[in-house]
């Protein structure tokens, strides 16, 4: 047995604590996908590479 299932079999209501906080959350975006994926959405900053529009 794990600890995970251990603590769903012992100890309920802290097993779905748990749950609730290492759900995965949405990120959400500033701007549509389509948008945000455009050739001139990137600039070079030195060696990297940054998103410029953004929101």
């Amino acid at each position: 047995m794990t600890i995970r299932e251990i603590i769903k079999y012992k100890d309920i209501d802290t097993y779905r604590r748990l749950q609730k906080i290492c759900r995965k959350k949405k990120v959400e975006l500033g701007d549509r996908v389509e948008r945000l994926m455009q050739h001139d959405s990137y600039r070079r900053q030195g060696r990297r590479i940054r998103q410029v529009k953004w929101g």
